[in-house]
């Protein structure tokens, strides 16, 4: 990771908008400095710092078709945590980076869209750490505050339509990770800003309005659709999760929040450490209680008990009310403009899963949103984001894109599923217009053999099977995690022989029937393809946080899913072990857990 300066360079005045200007002049929107690039398409590029609405500088790339600045389709593209505006840009249409090929700057500049990149706030070039300079004293990052960093796109994109630049009746907004959560939080205000009364004081941010989206000079806006990739919905549940979210197809989504859930330690570690210096800028702790993430993070490493802690509950409800699209039901049930939704979500992403772009998309069609989805094995590791994969998907989304902004061919946002695949084949795609329909079959496994664990054992395969060490290990990408042996060390192992081919595509559904020493327990789990030959892949996990009265208890949690084929030959086994290190963090309180019977579903097509 390198240091960026924040340097501020104050451009022209961005109050009036300027007069078009020929295909020979080179333009100069809201002060930033471009030129003609020589390629076959001509397009300009455009740099340069821009205040934003609360005068924090940022970090702005404008990528242009040829010819005059005239009023253009607008593609919004942001980029992952800690990352910049360079993340999305490209100096040709294909990319050797499967998610960006043919879905980056000059792809879009190439079919007549004006492209924003811009660097979040609080990363590198938008007031990343080093020498701060004038208006970057409070230019921290906020993590995907509604009130902030989505505000920040806004007010760009107002500048640009003052500036002849961006058609305000065709805006669309893209990108992948922590860009695909903003991507979402900009869908769900459509055509409403999140004002803070004092961007200087914290303590009046939890009184911020709804108010009218507007351009400085008072055009009115709204976004026209949004692509989000690989995005969270749930931020509390996707970093820290108590087994209780579900897609809704066999278990009911239940209380994600309480108790709060198990950390994902080496992922929530990894972003952590990435996203502060010499990357990124964090407040320092105390000075912004909404955007404390220093204070957040030492809270959760100091373990359990968190029930109860009001710096806990501070928290949660920060990450719930201002960054986390699935507990926007006000934002939903009250839009006048419903934003059309393409969401992009992987199955084998073991930060945001399956049901994080499943139960929010079905959420928005429940309320009429124009909503769909795909899933394959992208996002994060351990996906492996094949070509193939990404081909198709970019293709979905750029079709999607071009119907809603240009006005270009017709699309069916219904949902799509591809079943992963290990070698270099392409899984079977699946669609439906309704997530259940897409597996409405049901294959069950139960057995009442029994099985113990305690929180004092770790099981010694959790370093492979830990989607940062995976990717470590491959050069920064994800990988199927096949192993020639199982450990068995600190797990209880039931085997299911699999006597009929079929495809697992969805969550599967763990019920467990067990006796709790303790008033806190983790029951984690893995769910492996056994081999005739003895080789093991993982298929799908899970982390279910158990709180309550020692004794008997009845344990129902969603694995995280996958789409997948169970072979007839093969066997089925699943693990249930309560350390499962580096990948959770292991619970502060000690606890042992008897299980006497156990009911694996699976659905299937």
């Amino acid at each position: 990771m390198r240091a960026r300066l924040c340097a501020v360079l104050f451009g022209l005045s961005l109050l009036g908008a300027p007069a078009p200007v020929s295909a020979a002049a080179t333009p100069s929107p809201i002060g930033l400095t471009c030129a003609s690039v020589a390629d076959p398409f001509n397009h300009w590029f455009c740099t340069g710092h821009v205040p934003s609405f609360d005068g924090v500088p940022l970090d702005v790339d404008l990528t242009l078709p040829a010819g005059g600045v005239v009023p253009r389709p607008l593609v919004v593209m942001l980029h992952g945590y800690s990352n910049d505006k360079t993340e999305w840009e490209s100096n040709a249409i294909t990319n050797v980076k499967a998610d960006k090929d043919h879905y980056n700057n000059l792809a879009f500049a190439s079919r007549g869209y004006a492209v924003l990149n811009y660097t979040a706030r609080g990363f590198k070039g938008s007031c990343g750490p080093g020498t701060l300079a004038a208006g970057c004293a409070r230019g921290w990052t906020h993590l995907a505050d509604r009130r902030f960093e989505v505000r920040d796109s806004q007010y760009l994109v107002g500048l640009l339509v003052d500036a002849g630049v961006a058609d305000p009746a065709h805006i669309g907004a893209t990108g992948g990770s922590y860009g695909g959560g903003q991507s979402m939080l900009l869908a769900l205000e459509g055509n409403r800003v999140t004002a803070v009364p004092d961007p200087n004081n914290p303590s009046t941010y939890g009184n911020a309005q709804l108010v009218a989206w507007t351009s400085p000079n008072g055009v009115g806006l709204r976004l026209a659709a949004a692509v989000p990739k690989y995005p969270w919905s749930d931020l509390v549940h996707s970093l820290v999760p108590n087994g209780r979210a579900s897609d809704g197809v066999i278990l009911a989504d239940r209380n994600r929040l309480h108790p709060l859930g198990i950390e994902k330690e080496s992922l929530v570690s990894y972003l952590y450490a990435a996203g502060n210096a010499p990357t990124g800028y964090y407040a320092p702790p105390g000075m912004d209680p909404t955007a404390d993430l220093t204070s957040w993070y030492a809270r959760l490493q100091a373990g359990e008990p968190y029930g109860g802690d009001p710096a806990v509950k501070a928290a949660i409800d920060q990450l719930r009310i201002w960054r986390s699209p699935f507990y926007q039901d006000r934002l939903i049930a009250t839009a006048t403009t419903r934003v059309p939704v393409l969401d992009l979500q992987g199955w084998t992403d073991e930060l945001f899963p399956e049901v994080e772009g499943v139960a929010m998309v079905d959420k928005l069609r429940a309320a009429g949103w124009p909503a769909g989805i795909s899933l394959a094995d992208v996002g994060h590791p351990i996906a492996q984001n094949k070509v193939a994969d990404w081909s198709d998907l970019n293709e979905r989304a750029n079709a999607f894109l071009d119907h809603y902004l240009l006005g270009q061919g017709g699309v069916t946002l219904d949902l799509r599923a591809r079943v992963s695949t290990c070698d270099a084949t392409v899984g079977k795609d699946y669609t439906s217009g309704n997530w259940p329909d897409i597996a409405p079959r049901r294959f069950t496994f139960s057995s009442t053999g029994p099985g113990a664990t305690a929180s004092v054992v770790a099981n010694t395969d959790g370093a492979a099977t830990d989607p940062i060490a995976v990717a470590a290990g491959n050069g920064g990408n994800g990988s199927c995690i096949t192993l020639s042996s199982l450990r068995t060390t600190g797990t209880a192992v039931w085997d299911f022989p699999v006597t009929t081919t079929f495809t697992l595509l969805g969550e599967p559904a763990l019920h467990l029937d067990a006796t709790v020493a303790g008033v806190d327990a983790e029951v984690n789990s893995r769910l492996w393809d056994l081999g005739p030959d003895g080789m093991a892949t993982l298929v799908t996990r899970g982390a279910y946080r158990f709180s309550g009265i020692p004794g008997g208890a009845t344990l129902e949690t969603a694995l995280q899913g996958n789409g997948w084929v169970f072979l007839a030959g093969h066997t089925i086994r699943l693990q249930v072990i309560q350390v499962d290190t580096p990948y959770l963090r292991p619970d502060t309180l000690g606890s042992t857990i008897a299980y006497s019977r156990v009911t694996l579903t699976l659905p299937a097509t």
